[in-house]
């Protein structure tokens, strides 16, 4: 079926649909695709309603050239807000500058001088001048101490399941596990400036390049929306959009999502390396494709255990991997049952982007403030959404500095803890009926 390009999402009904949202086989490539066609950018840079070409900054651009150059043709109004603490960038733009854009945004988002967002962003620039300067070593020394883990424990794991298959088996489960963390790491890292722990991302199967588009871009910009393709890709397995038609089989998914999530970085590997065989949406393989074949042939270079028998136990710690990384991830906070998504009513048509984060996400106090749960589960989430190029090792300064600016807005950071989640994620699977954040709004004015 052809995508309908009049066809407009459930919650904000003045937007357009995503055009190739429900286009087979889904990939980060074809939402930028779509937004090049959508976003009125015209074949530029969108930022507000103004357009600029910023072809001659994209080898100078202190983050890396790829921001800018995979975006091109796009609104990237949300990334220019949110990845750029102080008004540097924002200087430069006038430089750069060609005309007004001709149509309006096709975003239910505000950023305005005295909204929620900008001024709780001037507060936050304010805050990280009394941070430790060398604050980031912490966690580049966490990510480096897991990945040489990794290493050691590759050919480790290997070698016990020749002794004992009880060992082996007790060995494979934590390097599954120390592989998940160094995974979760690495997302600290593709979301700033390029840096080679951005490429250990990889490992797990997983493509960092893609990520940076279907996670940086996407969700985070663009949270539990029509346009938050990461909710996409788990369909028609999981179906987390509380839909009225949602069949019986879909909602079983909040019993059977760990299968779905065992299999997520395999399924993610194999689909890159079709795409780019195939040359689907452009795609190309590069080097960094193969990066997850590194470890298996480490692990069997230096055990000397049978091939076969090692890429068992590669694929075994991979998928360990991805279940609990997935685990982790859709418990995050975005997943809860209480959360506002696509289909549900919000509180306006138009809204501050910061108070969109708060409606879709509530925070697992277990691992707040804790620098290595941070790291390595997903923690500090809601700070993590506002303020993505932050190190995680620097969000737990922030605290009081959110939470005294919800209390002015007079608006709230939801928290849970990690078990609730885990229950609220499959209510979410369930959910049918959609949440009225409006009626909220006044019922608790």
């Amino acid at each position: 079926m052809a995508p309908d390009p009049e066809r407009r999402q459930v919650s904000f009904p003045k937007l357009k649909y995503p055009l190739f949202r429900e286009e087979e086989p889904k990939s980060p490539q074809k939402w930028i695709k779509a937004k090049q066609i959508q976003d009125g950018a015209e074949g530029f840079w969108r930022i507000h309603d103004s357009i600029y070409d910023l072809t001659e900054f994209i080898p100078s651009h202190p983050g890396g050239s790829q921001w800018l150059s995979m975006t091109k043709g796009t609104d990237i109004t949300e990334a220019f807000e949110t990845h750029h603490i102080n008004s540097t960038a924002e200087a430069l733009l006038p430089k750069y500058f060609i005309k007004k854009a001709d149509s309006p945004r096709n975003s239910p988002f505000t950023f305005k001088e005295d909204g929620f967002y900008k001024t709780l962003k001037a507060k936050v620039v304010l805050k990280l001048k009394d941070i430790p300067g060398d604050v980031r070593k912490k966690s580049d020394n966490v990510t480096d101490f897991l990945f040489v883990c990794l290493v050691v424990a590759g050919p480790l794991c290997c070698w016990l399941w020749t002794k004992n298959l009880i060992y082996g088996a007790a060995a494979t489960l934590i390097l599954g596990l120390t592989l998940c963390a160094l995974t979760i790491c690495a997302h600290n890292y593709f979301h700033r400036a390029d840096s080679w722990r951005m490429y250990l991302f990889n490992i797990s199967g997983f493509s960092y390049l893609d990520w940076r588009i279907s996670h940086s871009m996407s969700h985070h910009l663009y949270t539990n929306t029509a346009n938050d393709i990461e909710l996409s890709f788990l369909e028609p397995f999981l179906q987390y959009l509380p839909r009225p038609d949602k069949p019986l089989w879909a909602q079983m998914g909040a019993f059977f999502y760990p299968v779905v999530f065992l299999f997520t970085s395999l399924g993610c590997m194999i689909k890159e390396f079709v795409a780019g065989i195939l040359k689907l949406d452009d795609k190309k393989l590069t080097l960094a494709n193969a990066i997850p074949f590194v470890l298996p042939i480490w692990m069997w270079y230096i055990s000397g255990l049978f091939l076969p028998w090692t890429l068992l136990v590669w694929l075994a710690t991979t998928m360990i991997s991805s279940l609990f990384f997935m685990i982790f991830g859709l418990t995050a906070g975005h997943h809860a049952h209480t959360n506002f998504f696509e289909g549900d009513v919000p509180r306006e048509e138009t809204l501050d982007w910061g108070i969109h984060q708060l409606d879709s996400i509530i925070e697992r106090v277990d691992y707040a403030g804790d620098h290595f749960k941070s790291l390595t589960r997903f923690g500090d989430h809601a700070l993590h959404h506002l303020f993505p190029t932050l190190d995680h090792a620097e969000l737990k300064y922030l605290y009081p500095t959110l939470l005294e600016h919800c209390e002015k807005f007079e608006t709230q950071l939801r928290t849970t803890t990690f078990y609730n989640a885990l229950i609220s994620q499959s209510k979410q699977l369930i959910r049918k009926r959609p949440n009225n954040f409006k009626q909220k709004v006044k019922q608790s004015s």
